[in-house]
């Protein structure tokens, strides 16, 4: 292995502690990189704050359940949500995910069925995508002011979409992923995420030397998803990756968990805006 190819995998594997605030009554998480950018307002919520009755209680964000109480619940907790970080709820983009590698651009909220990427530079128009252990991945260029919201299940890593946000960028405004920062928010850890040997070498593959991003127990593979979606963008030239230490699977009392609660859980979010006063 290479010197850079091994800077880089330590790069990735790398966590941060996060602080944990209460904003509005609700209990979130901010990214320090991102918080030091003026121009953009995020966080990366928990299950606290809200009133959704079991099994989603209680701040669920996604309308995945089949009642239509359980959607308008939703929708309140969004609200209450923007409310919290002053954003306007009227102008949410909020896509349809299905775990694929679609990332559409938008300038003013629209329906987005089968996207798990939404970009903007237009101001003020807030992006909130859902997990429950998958990963969450917040992209912002700072020089020109481009926004990018990431959902990255195993599929959605195996298919490279952190490569292709900074691709899709790059291509639609010529940024520079220099200029890129990203944040990459709880999920499941490799402490609790084990896989098929099909599925850790297709996600292995993503990266060069991505066997080192996972880790063997007992024969068995437990990739370490944060870390490969931080290989990706550190491969792409995003220099700057923020990786929270936080596994969801092992704090059930505080994150949905979609493989601790066997699928019945709510939704956390990754909420994003670009500030036009700065």
């Amino acid at each position: 292995m290479s010197k850079t190819a091994t800077k880089l995998s330590s790069r990735a594997l790398v966590k941060n502690d996060w602080p944990v605030k209460e904003l509005g009554g609700l209990t979130l998480l901010f990214s320090p990189l991102l918080s030091a950018v003026p121009s953009l307002v995020h966080c990366f919520t928990t299950r606290k704050g809200g009133e959704s009755p079991p099994p989603l209680d209680c701040f669920n964000l996604g309308r995945h359940w089949p009642t239509e109480e359980s959607k308008q619940d939703a929708m309140r907790n969004r609200s209450r949500l923007c409310a919290a970080l002053s954003l306007d709820f009227t102008r949410l983009v909020v896509p349809g995910q299905v775990h694929s590698t679609n990332i559409a651009w938008v300038s003013d909220p629209e329906n987005l069925p089968e996207v798990d990427g939404v970009a903007t530079a237009s101001p003020n128009t807030p992006i909130l995508l859902h997990y429950a252990d998958c990963v969450p991945i917040i992209l912002f260029e700072r020089e020109l002011k481009v926004l990018a919201v990431l959902h990255a299940g195993w599929r959605g890593t195996a298919g490279g979409i952190a490569t292709r946000a900074v691709s899709f960028m790059v291509e639609t405004l010529s940024l520079k992923p220099a200029k890129m920062l990203a944040a990459i928010g709880p999920a499941i850890g490799s402490c609790c995420y084990q896989v098929g040997a099909d599925v850790a070498e297709k996600l292995s593959n993503t990266v060069k030397h991505g066997d080192r991003l996972i880790v063997w127990r007992d024969q068995l593979p437990y990739p370490d998803l944060r870390a490969i979606n931080a290989m990706q963008l550190l491969e792409a030239g995003v220099h700057d990756v923020d990786v929270s230490s936080v596994c969801t699977a092992c704090q059930p009392q505080l994150f949905y968990s979609h493989r601790q609660s066997a699928g019945q859980t709510g939704r956390q979010g990754a909420l994003a805006a670009i500030n036009e006063s700065m």
